[in-house]
């Protein structure tokens, strides 16, 4: 076989097996421009992953920092959670005892507001939803209680073979030391490695599995980030994370999530801003613009394989 016969065979065995991955690789740079210039001027510190479907790597930006997660990482305890349960170690109807003098105070609680009395029951499934759902600080503490702790949720999210992520602190000693939240931290690739876990529906049971994505998808928190410039009606299931305001500078505006393409498949994407002096509007608007460029990315690479997409590409 000469030289140009095996290109010819070589180039075709490719088109045979699908330019999908290939196409990414080349166009990639592109989509990294994008983002690079959305955050270009911002004072703060931006940390992206884009998982596209038919990517083989996540495309990150600023891989080597280390982002705190704050409530991000209710994802990653939930997953935990859910875990026991799939093991029996723990029971979604169970009951457990909240004292209201002994929880975390004047902290972010929507559980705490809906009931009333000095000591009530609530149910694992709703303190998940609520943790989830909700962002809700007592309610995380309460499931941090059930599963060993911080040090238990650590184990486990290493034990994924995510290794660039600790957990050191529930809410209640991060809310006690403002510099304690950047001891919970992750790197964008682990963070898109947890989405890519929670998406490939490997973790859990099915039953299990199908409860936090509902939950995801029922976030309250940040509307205005990675759903915020999409089209109405995409599904997101996300996990946001905020940290307060000190000296002027906000520690983080996070959020992490999966987003459904019009095709029926995931595009993973997380973007952690720290250490911002901006306000909470561009920090917001940052999360936002990086997802409607991801978005956008993947749907141009589909209208070129069909024209029906081409429509939907005009957000």
């Amino acid at each position: 076989m000469n030289v140009i016969t095996k290109c010819v065979f070589t180039a075709s065995a490719l088109l045979m097996l699908g330019l999908s991955s290939f196409v990414v690789s080349a166009q990639s740079p592109l989509l990294k421009e994008q983002i690079e210039t959305i955050v270009t001027g911002k004072k703060a510190t931006v940390g992206v992953a884009v998982w596209g479907p038919d990517d083989l790597e996540p495309l990150l930006l600023n891989p080597f920092e280390k982002f705190p997660m704050q409530s991000v990482f209710k994802l990653h305890l939930a997953m935990l959670v859910l875990h026991q349960v799939d093991q029996g170690k723990l029971d979604l109807n169970q009951s457990v005892t909240v004292n209201r003098a002994a929880v975390l105070q004047n902290t972010w609680s929507p559980m705490m507001k809906d009931h009333q009395g000095d000591e009530f029951t609530v149910a694992v499934q709703q303190l998940l939803q609520y943790s989830v759902s909700h962002s809700d600080n007592v309610a995380c503490d309460l499931l941090f209680e059930l599963v060993g702790g911080p040090q238990a949720l650590h184990a486990y999210i290493q034990s994924l073979g995510v290794k660039e992520a600790a957990v050191v602190a529930n809410e209640a000693q991060m809310h006690a030391d403002d510099q304690v939240q950047y001891q919970n931290w992750t790197s964008m690739k682990a963070a898109a490695q947890v989405l890519q876990k929670f998406e490939q529906k490997k973790q859990l049971s099915e039953t299990s599995q199908a409860l936090l994505w509902k939950w995801m998808v029922e976030t309250t928190t940040g509307p205005q980030r990675l759903k915020g410039l999409l089209p109405a009606g995409t599904i997101v299931a996300h996990k946001t994370g905020t940290s307060g305001v000190r000296a002027g500078k906000t520690a983080a505006t996070n959020d992490a999530g999966v987003i459904m393409l019009p095709d029926g498949r995931p595009l993973l994407v997380a973007v952690f801003v720290k250490d911002s002096a901006e306000s909470e509007r561009t920090n917001e608007a940052i999360i936002a613009q990086v997802a409607q460029a991801a978005y956008q990315f993947e749907l141009k690479k589909l209208s070129a394989v069909s024209p029906d997409w081409a429509k939907i590409s005009t957000i």
